[in-house]
């Protein structure tokens, strides 16, 4: 005779075993949605030099390099950006300053500055160098420059990518819009 209530136990422990599973890659995805890596320069441990130290905003022009980018990065919190789960598409970042462009990528925390553009970004930001120098100097105009249209961010990738790597806080605490 067949019994019943083993059958049901069966099919008890793989139901059991699915929800374990989706559990499991629910708290991966939100870990790395919702995750605060409090990174200030990646896994290295060290901190950022402000480049415009001991400049007047003149020769911080004058001498503007992927130096004040990188730091400008990691002052929106760019240090936080991250793949999307199971994925090795990185952050990338394009920025038109002024003539000159620069792109960034970040890896586990830590934001590489080149000069020239890049394939596939994800947001690109527009300023004049200037700008840039000043939301160098002082982390708190930075907000101010996007919302008085003096830097402009433009989002190129779609919303599920943009938020599943970070950068929707990013916008939203940026230019005060929600995306």
């Amino acid at each position: 005779m067949l019994d019943l209530n083993r059958r049901g136990e069966g099919k008890g422990k793989v139901v059991l075993g699915i929800v374990v599973v989706l559990l499991l890659i629910g708290g991966i995805f939100a870990y790395y949605i919702f995750g605060n890596f409090n990174r200030s320069e990646g896994s290295t441990g060290r901190t950022l030099e402000n480049p415009t130290s001991n400049l007047t905003n003149e020769e911080a022009v004058l001498r503007f390099d992927e130096s004040f980018v990188r730091y400008l990065l990691y002052s929106i919190g760019a240090s936080r950006l991250h793949n999307p789960p199971l994925s090795k598409n990185k952050p990338k970042v394009e920025f038109y300053i002024d003539d000159d462009i620069y792109s960034a990528v970040v890896e586990k925390g830590v934001i590489s500055v080149e000069r020239g553009g890049i394939e596939d970004e994800d947001i690109i930001i527009r300023t004049s160098t200037l700008e840039a120098v000043k939301m160098v100097r002082t982390g708190n105009y930075i907000s101010e420059s996007f919302s008085s249209g003096k830097s402009e961010m433009e989002l190129i990738s779609g919303k599920i990518e943009l938020g599943s790597k970070g950068y929707l806080k990013i916008y939203n605490s940026l230019t005060g819009e929600s995306s």
